[in-house]
């Protein structure tokens, strides 16, 4: 956990900001790709699925916080 906050603390602003944005986009193409007609998302099985949706909620999360401290830290420092 300290090495985390030591990378954390060593990027700049505009790193990590672009750094989350990333990590959205390729979340947000695997969800997109994955679709059928229905709009709905396909997996082979149901636990796949759940491991799936449980790791790129994680994901999303993670970028999220990550672009709005870049963000919080770029304009206010």
């Amino acid at each position: 956990m300290e090495t985390i906050i030591k990378l954390l603390q060593a990027m700049s602003y505009p790193t990590m900001f672009f750094i989350g944005s990333a990590i959205r986009l390729f979340v947000g193409m695997r969800q997109f790709n994955r679709r059928g007609l229905g709009g709905l998302q396909h997996f082979n099985n149901y636990f796949v699925g759940l491991i799936t949706l449980s790791i790129e909620w994680v994901l999303k999360w993670a970028a999220s916080s990550l672009t709005l401290w870049a963000l919080w830290g770029w304009l206010f420092k």
